[in-house]
């Protein structure tokens, strides 16, 4: 069966939400920007600027203009045009978007400024600095709901993970002393962390949380163990996924949340991946 995490899933990108969120952040951060920083010549209408009436007037003007055309172009033109959201679309018409957005602004800067301006390589260099000032909230606004996505298919593992696993199978824990030996039922065992030249194995013990320190390497450790259930999470952690109760956090600083105790493990970003897709096993074969 083809895992979900390694299918594109582009979904929000026709949603309502996302497009009216796309629209607001693009039309708020480009007019704050030019409110703010004043670039490529936007007050030249005015050679002696002032923040005066008149110049917060074509800010605003702009901004509503900006805001319209936006909303024309995502919920009237796009569902034309590109019926599935793909990379592919995604790219082209955010293409799209910078050249009409660009134009838009150019032609509104001009009438403002009596067409002062109105030369084509004026326009092909608005139109350039424009995009380089919307390229931010539209890549911002993609990255976001894209995220909020995988986080909600990676919760929905979580709170549908299979019950099935056997609770009561046993998982050896041997390290390079005479002593460095514990067996712990798979629904005793929380996690294992790495301290220097030793293991710290977290279990439960009635309804405390109780520790075991054994000579081993976390490597040798997880190579060990053929439980699905068990599987390493980040260079100094492995972690028993039977107790996952809710992940937070994104690709770099996802955290694992364990039952009973809401104890906090973290996922380094090269592991996500490969615990999604144990997740997911768990889940399926128990």
């Amino acid at each position: 069966m083809q895992n979900n995490f390694n299918t594109i899933d582009l979904s929000f990108y026709n949603t309502t939400k996302y497009k009216l969120t796309l629209c607001l952040s693009m039309t708020i951060f480009f007019s704050l920007f030019l409110l703010f920083f004043l670039p490529f010549g936007v007050s030249n209408y005015n050679p002696k600027h002032q923040y005066t009436a008149d110049f917060l007037f074509f800010i605003m003007l702009l901004m509503g203009i900006m805001f319209v055309f936006s909303l024309a172009n995502e919920f009237l033109l796009r569902p034309l045009i590109f019926k599935k959201a793909t990379y592919k679309s995604v790219v082209l018409w955010s293409l799209w978007t910078f050249i009409l957005l660009g134009t838009i602004n150019f032609l509104t800067y001009n009438y403002i400024g009596d067409w002062h301006d109105f030369h084509f390589k004026s326009g092909v260099e608005f139109i350039i600095n424009c995009a380089s000032v919307l390229v931010f909230p539209l890549v911002g606004t993609f990255f976001f709901f894209r995220y909020n996505r995988l986080q909600q298919q990676f919760n929905l593992i979580l709170t549908n993970v299979d019950k099935r696993v056997d609770a009561a199978q046993l998982i050896t824990f041997e390290g390079q002393g005479n002593n460095d030996k514990i067996v712990l039922a798979v629904s005793a065992f929380q996690y294992a962390r790495a301290q220097d030249n030793y293991v710290e194995l977290y279990y439960l013990e009635g309804e405390k949380l109780a520790k075991f320190l054994i000579r081993a390497s976390l490597s040798s450790l997880s190579e060990s163990i053929s439980i699905l259930a068990i599987a390493r999470c980040h260079r100094s952690y492995i972690v028993n996924l039977y107790h996952v109760k809710s992940a937070k956090g994104g690709n770099s600083d996802l955290k694992l949340y364990l039952d009973p105790f809401d104890t906090e493990i973290p996922v380094s970003k090269s592991y996500r991946e490969a615990i999604m897709n144990d997740l997911k096993a768990v889940k399926k074969f128990g």
